[in-house]
């Protein structure tokens, strides 16, 4: 019996990208955030800083940015299998309950139809297994 180790790895930058895109950090402003001029005044101690200073915007981990672009890929041909897989690992709750309604909720927003529980289950595994022949490309080119 082998051991699928390469499947695990996959697996593994799937929950790292889940973590990184978690939908439930919406609320989390990407790009620059605002703040007012009493927490500007505070953090400089009382001085007010030249107009050319900016704020660094958020950064994303470039592992997970790299599932991010492949399943964004994936959306451009099909957008139920990218909705199933972003509510599976970026999702919160159980996997099979708030996690597919959650996929539920990403399809009616893209104006996909609904799909079953089972439905659900096979587009994940079908996605994981394109991930997974994304990265086995990946590192045969590398």
């Amino acid at each position: 019996m082998q051991v699928d180790t390469f499947g695990a790895y996959v697996r593994a930058e799937l929950e790292h990208w889940g973590r990184e895109f978690a939908l439930h950090r919406d609320c989390d402003y990407l790009g620059h955030r605002s703040k007012n001029l009493l927490a500007v005044l505070i953090e400089q101690k009382g001085e007010m800083p030249g107009r050319t200073r900016g704020y660094k915007p958020e950064e994303s981990d470039a592992r997970a940015q790299m599932v991010e672009d492949v399943v964004t890929s994936i959306a451009r041909e099909n957008v139920a299998m990218a909705c199933a897989l972003r509510a599976y690992h970026c999702g919160m709750g159980r996997r099979k309950v708030e996690r597919f309604e959650t996929a539920l909720l990403l399809l009616a927003n893209s104006g996909q139809r609904p799909v079953s529980n089972r439905q659900y289950l096979s587009l994940v595994e079908l996605g994981h297994q394109r991930l997974r022949g994304w990265f086995e490309g990946a590192s045969m080119a590398a």
